[in-house]
């Protein structure tokens, strides 16, 4: 106890310290800050996007912000982040190393919380070569099978549709990152991935706000066996999925999965196995939640925006008929090409990228950055404002539709340019392109087959109004409309036939 004892007021003592002397070493406006806490008490539980908001508006573009002890830099304006997090990538590409989340519960292997370094560029030399768009090409077939299920799905259950989004990406995902899998491996997988998404929540466990909390001894440090045993937990998981990849490759039975490609990436990049597994891991969080909170942007969207959807089933309608829009069908849709890049736009699902660490100090238009400064790019601002988008708070597709000459989108033209949804420079999201590709697939289909409306009111058989800037969101990682009332029918008799008689033609 005496140990105990000792070690808290020591620790505190040794944080104040460090604390005071790099106290307001920039001089970048910001809010009042408390000595020894900073701005600590300052920041909301939940929805830190929207509190950023004020702070913009009382001090300007370039925010100041002190987190016990932390700096932190947040900008408003895409110019600045592309100045510093871009052509000042080599500086700028640091994380901020969460004692929880990174260094006990993935055994600093997890890529999105990968330090600036060797490790991080061998595991996104991998992301990069196996998810170009070249190589995305293998993966089409998974993505029409998937979405066909979605359409069944929405067809005879519309009012779980949350579940079927979530379903139809994890789902997906699996697909492609592991060639096949079981409903208890998918199952256990989803609920690891929201496990470590509340995990990696700013502000989730104390010592990540106070770091010296870690040189507390394990019995009166209980958050460290749980982050152990979190992190034995998924290792054993993803380890065990990495394994069966493997088997099946060496009898023969899968060469195109992601894991499998991984496997053959090993020795060119030097990679352990347990990294191996955790390459796995993280392409399934890549590419599930953004995708789910994506497509669950969407359907706000078309409640909100009818004439919308009327322009894009017109298109449809006018370019295929009655076949199902495929990937192959891209080029030929610009409106649909225009809609899922308003999607991206209108409500980014990622409103506050993961912060970037500056490793050597810096200066930026007058203002000193201190080395170890950690700087956010606020993705959910810079979408919303009208000098980078002309009336920025409406879904307004026709900002992105240029059909070349002959009316198909101009090959120069890509999903992933234009916003800045899936980040910037060197910790850009690697998974970008398949992000896209399923997007629009999705999109696509479920704009060919249904009509998406307000749901009646059954006591006062008035529709049930759903206002998109004052819906309730749902806080995390990745952020998403609370569930809302949606009538989701197929548009016609004709329409409904056609999506089971596809789904039965796949599975013939």
């Amino acid at each position: 106890m005496l140990l105990v004892a000792l070690s808290l007021p020591l620790g505190a003592l040794a944080w104040l310290f460090y604390y005071n002397s790099t106290f307001r070493k920039s001089n970048i406006p910001g809010p009042r800050q408390l000595p020894f806490f900073g701005n600590t008490f300052s920041l909301p539980k939940s929805h830190l996007w929207k509190w950023l908001e004020g702070q913009y508006k009382d001090f300007g573009p370039i925010v100041s912000l002190n987190f016990a002890g932390d700096d932190y830099i947040l900008l408003s304006r895409p110019a600045d982040a592309e100045e510093l997090l871009v052509k000042r990538a080599v500086n700028y590409s640091g994380r901020k190393q969460s004692v929880f989340a990174a260094k006990y519960r993935s055994n600093g292997k997890r890529m999105l919380l990968l330090p600036h370094g060797e490790d991080l560029k061998k595991q996104r030399a991998v992301f990069k070569l196996l998810l170009r768009p070249g190589a995305l090409l293998s993966y089409h077939g998974k993505i029409e099978r998937e979405v066909s299920c979605l359409l069944l799905d929405l067809l005879d259950g519309p009012e779980t549709y949350r579940s079927h989004l979530y379903r139809f990406t994890a789902s997906l995902i699996m697909r492609i990152t592991y060639g096949a899998g079981q409903r208890e491996d998918l199952d256990a997988i989803l609920a690891s991935n929201e496990s470590f998404n509340r995990d990696a929540l700013p502000g989730a466990h104390l010592v990540d706000t106070f770091p010296w909390l870690d040189y507390l001894p394990d019995f009166v440090s209980p958050w460290r066996a749980d982050a152990k045993n979190k992190h034995l937990e998924e290792l054993k998981l993803f380890e065990r999925l990495a394994v069966q990849v493997k088997r099946r490759k060496e009898d023969g039975e899968d060469s195109g999965s992601f894991m499998a490609q991984v496997w053959d990436c090993q020795s060119k990049y030097e990679l352990d196995d347990e990294t191996v597994a955790y390459l796995g891991g993280s392409a399934f969080e890549a590419g599930t939640s953004v995708t789910a909170c994506l497509l669950h942007c969407f359907l706000l969207a078309c409640l909100s925006y009818p004439e919308v959807v009327k322009s894009a089933q017109a298109e449809l309608d006018r370019v295929l008929g009655e076949d199902i829009p495929q990937l192959e069908h891209m080029a030929k849709l610009p409106y649909i090409y225009a809609v899922v890049k308003e999607c991206l736009r209108w409500k980014p699902v990622t409103p506050t990228a993961f912060p970037h660490k500056l490793d050597v100090a810096d200066e930026y238009k007058g203002f000193k950055i201190p080395a170890g400064t950690y700087i956010i790019p606020s993705i959910w601002n810079m979408h919303r404002d009208s000098d980078n988008f002309a009336d920025a708070r409406t879904f307004n597709p026709s900002r992105w539709y240029n059909p070349d000459q002959n009316g198909n989108v101009k090959p120069s033209e890509s999903l992933v340019d234009g916003h800045w949804t899936f980040g910037f420079g060197r910790r850009q999201c690697p998974a970008n392109y398949l992000a896209v590709e399923v997007a629009w697939g999705a999109i696509a289909a479920m704009l060919w087959a249904f009509e998406f409306k307000n749901a009646v009111d059954p006591l006062t058989k008035g529709p049930i109004e759903v206002d998109p800037e004052t819906v309730v969101w749902l806080d995390g990682v990745n952020v998403e409309p609370a569930p809302f009332p949606i009538s989701i029918t197929p548009r016609s008799g004709a329409h409904a036939e056609k999506i089971r008689s596809h789904w039965q033609a796949l599975n013939d």
